[in-house]
């Protein structure tokens, strides 16, 4: 077929190729071939976009020669061969899993891991300066030896989301030049669907998914951090480490360290299950061994501490409770009687963690037992008192101002979550008892409280949650809170180190 002529051409229509051509004819145009032809097809890329795609090429090849050559040029002799902790069912506690000895940590030949060692060095290291407090449950220098081995996949997927979940706690800014924390969680996540964990790595498998939960939790994917959690949890319950058989015949480090693991999932589980209105779903049996204090570490009692406090509320209030039963009302009211002495402990992020759930639990206790009960508004009354949250908001505040808001912060918007179900409760005392809101310009009274709890709240950089922010300021409109005056407001502020001694004492009641 001939080419078109230049009038078909220009109106994009069909030619006869005839000269001249039906169409011309038919609208009386001047039929004419004298137009250059352009070559049909594809033309090539412009020189900006070959010189682009040479460019992003050559800074991939560059990128990958890189980290591939950093991970590789470990020295793999300085590994120790993996065995078997003594006694333990092939986990060890540090840094996660270990391998039977002669074994491989994995069968896969080669990987070419994208995340260059040195940056898992940087952010393990702040983890365990900042937050192994937290989640005692990793030997960071112990991880850092396995992620010698570049063929180490499992390694490199817990290292992966251990660094993801501690730069999303501590809202952490990206480094331009490294992996983000996003990128982080994805190869985490890639990494370990593409795994099949034999029976000692399971410990590996269940922190991967705990670690990963904790990401997806600070940056607000509710549904797949619970899905993640219940993933660890699942872990937990093939091992056994809800049952006391797990623990026979291990020796007593290994004994430590799995129930380290066991009590995390447990307060985490309930925990998330009351701020997100979920069923529990990990039950620990009453016959566990103890669990001992970590003092070569510096975890002291505080974590001891964390989990009786977790305990005792669910002994309270168990999730299969009903509101009928006998010893229901009885049991919370004598919870919410009782005062645990909370350890003196020099870490203000742990002290922050008991302060703040101790406070948390006692309210969410009260909320529970309140809608059946004829309650009073005796001030005084610690037990089912209308008063009560104001009251414990109040010993909150002032155990708070031994903290910086660092020390909150670094608990991630869970802490956000608890100090506002306390501020929230104290907004609902004002709203349905607004004759406990009256106080003399003297005291200061519910209302300052609230505009107190509210200041805090809207200043930690971990409040990402904007529903319960607007939530808030509208109770606090409707508590007419400008009658608050901001000289009498308690405030949070950072206290110097030489005087943590002297303030240890206000942890105490």
């Amino acid at each position: 077929m001939g080419f078109a002529c230049d009038p078909c051409s220009i109106r994009k229509i069909k030619c006869s190729g005839d000269t001249p051509c039906k169409q011309c004819k038919a609208t009386s145009l001047s039929c004419s071939y004298d137009r250059k032809r352009k070559k049909s097809g594809p033309k090539g890329p412009r020189k900006r976009t070959k010189e682009a795609i040479l460019q992003a090429q050559r800074s991939a090849k560059h990128t990958r020669t890189d980290i591939d050559g950093e991970v590789r040029a470990q020295d793999l002799a300085e590994a120790p061969s993996s065995t078997p902790h003594n006694g333990s069912p092939n986990s060890s506690p540090s840094g996660g899993s270990q391998s039977p000895q002669g074994a491989q940590d994995m069968t896969i030949v080669s990987y070419d891991a994208r995340i260059p060692r040195s940056s898992f060095s940087y952010y393990l290291n702040i983890y365990h300066d900042c937050l192994y407090v937290v989640w005692p449950v990793i030997d960071h220098e112990v991880l850092l030896t396995r992620l010698r081995n570049p063929d180490n996949k499992i390694a490199y997927a817990l290292a992966a989301s251990i660094c993801s979940a501690t730069r999303a706690q501590l809202r952490l800014s990206s480094d331009d030049a490294g992996p983000s924390t996003y990128q982080m969680a994805y190869e985490a996540e890639q990494s370990r669907l593409m795994l099949d964990y034999s029976n000692h790595q399971i410990i590996d498998g269940l922190l991967t998914c705990f670690f990963l939960h904790v990401f997806y939790s600070n940056t607000g994917r509710i549904t797949k951090s619970t899905l993640l959690l219940r993933e660890a949890i699942a872990y937990a319950h093939i091992l056994g480490l809800h049952q006391d058989l797990f623990y026979t015949d291990l020796d007593h480090d290994t004994i430590q360290y799995h129930l380290r693991i066991a009590w995390i999932l447990f307060i985490t589980d309930r925990a998330h299950s009351l701020q997100h209105d979920l069923p529990p779903t990990f039950k620990l049996s009453p016959t566990l061994p103890e669990l001992h204090p970590q003092q070569d570490a510096g975890l002291g009692s505080a974590f001891c501490s964390l989990c009786r406090l977790f305990q005792a509320f669910d002994d309270a209030c168990p999730p299969d409770v009903r509101s009928n039963q006998v010893g229901f009302l009885g049991a919370i009211s004598s919870q919410l009687r009782a005062r645990h002495p909370l350890p003196l402990c020099d870490n203000e992020i742990q002290r922050a963690d008991i302060v703040v759930t101790d406070s948390w639990l006692r309210v969410v206790l009260w909320k529970a037992a309140i809608p059946y009960v004829d309650a009073n508004t005796d001030p005084n009354d610690q037990g089912l008192s209308v008063s009560f949250p104001t009251s414990v908001a109040r010993d909150l505040l002032a155990k708070l101002t031994t903290l910086s808001s660092c020390a909150l912060e670094a608990h991630g918007p869970g802490m956000m979550s608890k100090l506002f179900e306390v501020a929230n409760s104290v907004a609902d005392v004002i709203i349905c008892a607004p004759d406990l809101a009256d106080v003399d310009s003297a005291h200061v009274g519910p209302r300052d409280i609230l505009c107190a709890l509210s200041s805090l709240i809207a200043s930690l950089r971990t409040t990402s949650n904007p529903a319960l922010l607007t939530l808030l300021r509208e109770k606090m409109m409707a508590c007419a809170l400008g009658q608050a005056g901001p000289g009498r407001l308690l405030q949070i502020t950072d206290v110097p180190d030489g005087d943590l001694q002297s303030e240890e004492m206000n942890l105490v009641d």
